[in-house]
C-alpha cells in the first residue's frame, strides 16, 4: 500500500504584516498515512496530535496554492475529494518543496476554550506531473480573506513549481466585482484517482457567498467537462462532415481549451442548425454571442478561466427566428471550419479529394452552398495542416536528412543550393541499396526523370537496377529543377560518389542528350544503351504510326532476335527507307540483343519512369519533405517484402525468372538430340537453326546463353545428356542466396521530430524553396504522356464505367440480391 509522509505544525499563531497574514512558531509532529486516507481518517488523526477534544473544538483544513511570486490563495479540506486533490497537489506539483496544510481549531459555542492553530505538511513527491494552477496572474485580493502565508516564505519556492508543464489543477478565483470583470472559475476539485483521464478532468462547483443574478441558466452543480489536446470537447472536426446527428451541446459550465475551439464550435452548431449569430463581444477574457434575428432568445457569454480555457457561464438555447429569412448560403460556414471537417480524408497521400466533392459533401450533410473558390481554399488549407507548407519543408530538409543518415548507416544525403541558399538539387542513396547494389546486382543502371506535381514542381530522377528476381531494385533519387545538362551532370556525380568506379556499367535511358552529355563526363567508361520502350514511343510518334503498324511489330522482333540472321530478316522487313535511317542513327545496330555482348545485355522493354509513377503517383503531390519519406517508407516495405520472399523460396534460383525459363526451357529440350563433338562442345539438333553448345565458356550460337548468362533450351539439352546440374550453369545473380543478400540489410524509420537531436551546424542552415514561378489556373492531375505514348482509356473495375480506375471510383454499387424472395 502506498503511503505519504504528512508533517503537522501546531499551537501557533497568525501574524498579519504588510497586510499578509503568516504563520509563526507551533509545533511540529510526523505521522504516515495511507495514500488513500479518507476525510474522517485525516481528521481524527489531527485531533490526536492537537489532543483537542472533538466535542469542543471544530476542525477547518485548509492548504495555500502559489497562483505567482506575490498571489497564493487557500483551498478548504472539507470531504474525501479535497484530500485527494490536495494529496495529488502535493505529491505531483510541489516535487522540490513541501505543501503547508493550515489546521485551524475553533471552540465550539458553549465552551469558553480558547482556540488554536496547526499546520500540516506532505512531504512525498513521486507522482507524475498530471496539475496545473489555473490563471496564477489573475487573482484579486480579497481583505477579507486569509491572504496571507505561513511560516514558509512563499516567494523564496514558488519559482520551482512548473507551471507551464502540468496539468488539470483548478484553484479557487475571486468573485469579479461587476459583469465588466472576467468571469473568474469557482471553488473546483479534481475527483479521486480512479475517476482521472487523460484527456478529461470531472470538477464540480462551489456555491459563492452572493451569486450573481440573470434571466439565463446559471451555473448548476451538475458535472463539467474539461477537454485537454483537442479542439474541441466531443466533436472531431476531421469527421465532421459524416457525423450528421451531431449536437453541440452547449451547457452551462463546459470548458473549452481555447477561444477558437469555441468559436468553430458555434460555427458548426450553426450550420448544423441552420441559424446565424452574430458576436455582440469578443475579447481576450469574454465572449457573447446572440442570435442574429431580434428578438430571438438565443444567446451564449463565455469567459477566460485559466491561461487558454474558456468557460460557458450563460446560455439560453431557444429560437424564434424567422424562417422566411433562411439562405442556402451560410456565412459561418467559414474555409476554417470546412477545412477541420475535411482534413483527416487527406492523412492518405492516395485519397482523391476535390473541391466538387467538397461542395457536394457539404450540401448532402450540412445543407449549405459554398462556392468553388470556398471549397478550393478549404481543402489547400487543410492539405497545409496535415502535411505543412513547402516552405516549411524546405527548411526542415537540412535536419531530415541528418536524422536519416544517422538511422541509416551509409546513407548519402546531398544538398545543393545557390548563393543566396535556395535549393537547387537534392540526392539521396540508402546505405542498404548501395550495399546491396555492389554485392548482388548487375552493373547495369537504368536512369530516367519524372515530374513533381507540388508548388514548386521540379524532376524526381531515379536510377535503379534489376535483382535476380527481375524486380526494380531503386539505387538513388534525385530532385532538381529541369531535365538540363547541369541536373544530370551533377546527379551522375553523386551517384559516383555512391557506387564509385563500377567495372563493366551500363546505363540505359531514354535519347534525352542531357543524359548523355552527363554521362560521358561522369562516367567516361560506361556503356550508354537506349531504352527499347521510348525508342518505339519515339518512332511511332515522329511518323505517325498507328498501334497495330506492321512496322513496329518488325522493329519489336528486330530488337529481340539473339542471332544477327534473324535480326537482318526482320530489319529488312520494314519497308521504310526513312524508319530504317532513323533505326540506324539511334542505334539499334549497337545495343540490340544481336549486337551487344553478355556485358551490355539488359532489360531494355522495361519502362523505368512509368514504373515509378505507378508507386509514386500520389506522393509526386507532396511537399519535398513527405515526398522523401514516402520514398523511403517504399523502399522499406520493399525490402521487407522481398526478404520474406526470400527466405520463404525453396528453389535454387529466383523463381520469378531463372527457375521459371529454366522450366519453360526443359519441355523443349526434352525433345533434341545432342551430338558429342569433343568433351566441351556439343551440337544439339532442334529441327530449325540447331546450338552449338560450348560448356567451359558457358556459350552457345543461339547467343541466349550468352547473353543471358542462363543456360538456354540448348544447354539444357546437353546437361540431361551428360546428367549434369544446369543450375550450376547460371549465373549467381540469378541464384537464391544473391537475392536474399540484395535485401538482407533493413531499413529503419526516421524518428519523430519531437525526438530529433540536430547538431547547431545543421540547425543554423536557412534553405529556402527554390525560385520559381508558380503559374497560374488549376494544376494538372494527370501525366503527360511521352512522346508516342499509348494513351489507353481505364476502365474502372468497380463499377465497369470507363475513365476512371479503382482507387479514384466515387460511384455508388447498388446491391443485389441474387436469391429473390416470392
Amino acid at each position: 500500500m502506498e503511503t505519504v509522509g504528512i508533517l503537522v505544525f501546531y499551537n501557533g499563531s497568525w501574524v498579519h504584516k504588510d497586510n499578509i497574514e503568516s504563520y509563526e512558531g507551533g509545533e511540529a509532529k510526523g505521522i504516515i498515512v495511507s495514500r488513500n486516507v479518507t476525510f474522517s481518517e485525516l481528521v481524527d488523526r489531527i485531533y490526536k496530535i492537537t489532543n483537542a477534544d472533538l466535542n469542543k473544538y471544530s476542525l477547518t483544513l485548509k492548504y495555500s496554492v502559489p497562483l505567482s511570486s506575490s498571489a497564493y490563495k487557500h483551498l478548504k479540506v472539507e470531504d474525501n475529494d479535497d484530500v485527494q486533490y490536495f494529496l495529488k497537489y502535493s505529491t505531483n506539483v510541489m516535487t522540490s518543496r513541501v505543501t503547508p496544510l493550515l489546521a485551524t481549531l475553533k471552540v465550539i459555542e458553549g465552551h469558553g476554550i480558547h482556540g488554536c492553530n496547526g499546520i500540516v505538511s506532505i512531504g512525498n513527491s513521486n507522482a507524475p506531473l498530471a496539475v496545473v494552477v489555473r490563471d496564477r496572474n489573475e487573482v484579486i485580493g480579497d481583505s477579507g480573506t486569509e491572504n496571507g502565508v505561513t511560516g514558509f516564505n512563499w516567494k523564496d519556492w514558488v519559482e520551482d513549481v512548473n507551471f507551464e508543464c502540468v496539468e488539470n489543477i483548478v484553484a479557487d478565483f475571486c468573485v469579479p466585482r461587476n459583469e465588466e470583470e472576467a468571469y473568474s472559475a469557482p471553488n473546483v476539485h479534481p475527483h479521486r484517482e480512479s475517476n482521472f483521464q487523460a484527456s478529461m478532468v470531472q470538477v464540480t462547483q462551489v456555491q459563492y457567498e452572493n451569486p450573481q443574478q440573470s434571466s439565463w441558466t446559471q451555473m448548476d452543480t451538475s458535472q463539467v467537462h474539461l477537454v485537454h489536446g483537442k479542439s474541441v470537447e466531443d466533436i472531431d472536426y476531421g469527421g465532421g462532415l459524416s457525423c450528421i446527428n451531431w449536437e453541440a451541446n452547449f451547457k452551462v459550465g463546459r470548458v473549452f481549451p481555447n477561444k477558437i475551439a469555441l468559436i468553430k464550435t458555434l460555427c458548426l452548431a450553426a450550420v448544423r442548425g441552420h441559424f446565424r449569430f452574430r458576436t455582440v463581444q469578443s475579447g481576450k477574457r469574454r465572449l457573447c454571442v446572440r442570435c442574429w434575428q431580434l428578438p430571438c432568445p438565443w444567446r451564449l457569454r463565455a469567459y477566460k478561466v485559466g491561461l487558454h480555457e474558456f468557460r460557458v457561464v450563460k446560455y439560453d438555447p431557444f429560437h424564434d427566428c424567422d424562417l422566411r429569412y433562411l439562405s442556402s448560403h451560410h456565412p459561418q460556414a467559414s474555409t476554417g471550419l470546412l477545412s477541420d471537417s475535411v482534413k483527416r480524408r487527406f492523412k492518405d497521400s492516395r485519397t482523391i479529394y476535390t473541391a466538387g466533392d467538397i461542395i457536394k459533401d457539404v450540401r448532402q450533410n450540412f445543407g449549405v452552398t459554398i462556392s468553388y473558390s470556398k471549397a478550393w481554399r478549404s481543402r489547400e488549407l487543410a492539405l497545409k495542416i496535415i502535411r505543412g507548407s513547402a516552405e516549411e519543408s524546405y527548411a526542415l530538409l537540412p535536419s531530415y536528412c541528418y536524422e536519416l543518415e544517422r538511422t541509416n548507416p551509409g546513407t548519402l544525403t546531398y544538398i545543393e543550393t545557390d548563393v543566396a541558399n535556395h535549393f537547387l538539387y537534392f540526392f539521396m542513396s540508402i546505405g542498404a541499396c548501395i550495399r546491396g547494389f555492389k554485392c548482388s546486382m548487375r552493373p547495369v543502371i537504368a536512369v530516367d526523370a519524372t515530374h513533381l506535381k507540388c508548388k514548386y514542381k521540379g524532376v524526381l530522377f531515379v536510377a535503379t537496377a534489376f535483382d535476380g528476381n527481375r524486380n526494380i531494385y531503386p539505387l538513388a533519387f534525385g530532385i532538381g529543377d529541369l531535365e538540363t545538362d547541369a541536373a544530370w551532370e551533377w546527379f551522375f556525380t553523386k551517384l559516383h560518389c555512391a557506387i564509385g568506379d563500377c567495372s563493366n556499367l551500363v546505363v540505359i535511358s531514354d535519347r534525352n542528350l542531357s543524359i548523355e552529355n552527363g554521362l560521358k563526363r561522369v562516367f567516361p567508361e560506361a556503356a550508354h544503351d537506349v531504352c527499347f520502350y521510348h525508342l518505339k514511343g519515339n518512332m511511332k510518334a515522329s511518323f505517325k504510326l498507328k498501334k497495330r503498324d506492321p512496322i513496329l511489330g518488325f522493329f519489336v522482333r528486330a530488337a529481340k532476335s539473339y542471332r544477327l540472321a534473324e535480326f537482318n530478316r526482320y530489319f529488312s522487313m520494314i519497308n521504310n527507307e526513312r524508319v530504317q535511317t532513323y533505326l540506324v542513327r539511334a542505334g539499334l545496330h549497337k545495343w540490340s540483343r544481336a549486337h551487344c555482348d553478355g556485358r551490355r545485355y539488359n532489360v531494355m522493354t522495361t519502362n523505368i519512369a512509368e514504373s515509378i509513377n505507378s508507386v509514386l503517383r500520389f506522393a509526386r503531390m507532396l511537399p519535398v519533405v513527405h515526398l522523401i519519406e514516402k520514398i523511403r517508407n517504399m523502399l522499406q516495405n520493399w525490402f521487407s517484402q522481398r526478404r520474406d520472399l526470400s527466405m520463404k523460396c525453396k528453389s535454387m534460383l529466383c523463381p520469378d525468372l531463372g527457375e521459371k525459363k529454366l522450366r519453360k526451357r526443359l519441355d523443349a529440350a526434352s525433345r533434341m538430340n545432342v551430338v558429342k563433338i569433343n568433351d566441351m562442345e556439343y551440337n544439339v539438333l532442334d529441327g530449325d537453326m540447331n546450338g552449338l553448345v560450348h560448356l567451359q565458356n558457358y556459350s552457345c550460337t543461339c547467343r541466349k546463353f550468352d547473353l543471358e548468362q542462363l543456360p538456354c533450351k540448348h544447354a539444357i539439352a546437353v546437361c540431361r545428356h551428360l546428367k549434369l546440374n544446369p543450375y550450376s550453369f547460371a549465373s549467381s545473380y540469378y541464384t537464391r542466396a544473391t537475392w536474399a543478400a540484395a535485401y538482407a540489410e533493413s531499413i529503419y524509420p526516421v524518428p519523430p521530430q519531437g525526438t530529433w537531436v540536430i547538431p547547431e551546424n545543421v540547425q543554423n542552415v536557412n534553405l529556402l524553396p527554390p525560385i520559381s514561378k508558380v503559374m497560374p489556373g488549376r494544376r494538372k492531375t494527370q501525366r503527360i504522356p511521352s512522346k508516342g505514348e499509348d494513351s489507353r482509356e481505364r476502365k474502372c473495375s468497380r463499377c465497369g464505367v470507363k475513365g476512371h480506375y479503382r482507387s479514384t471510383c466515387k460511384d455508388a454499387i447498388p446491391v443485389t440480391n441474387k436469391k429473390q424472395i416470392i
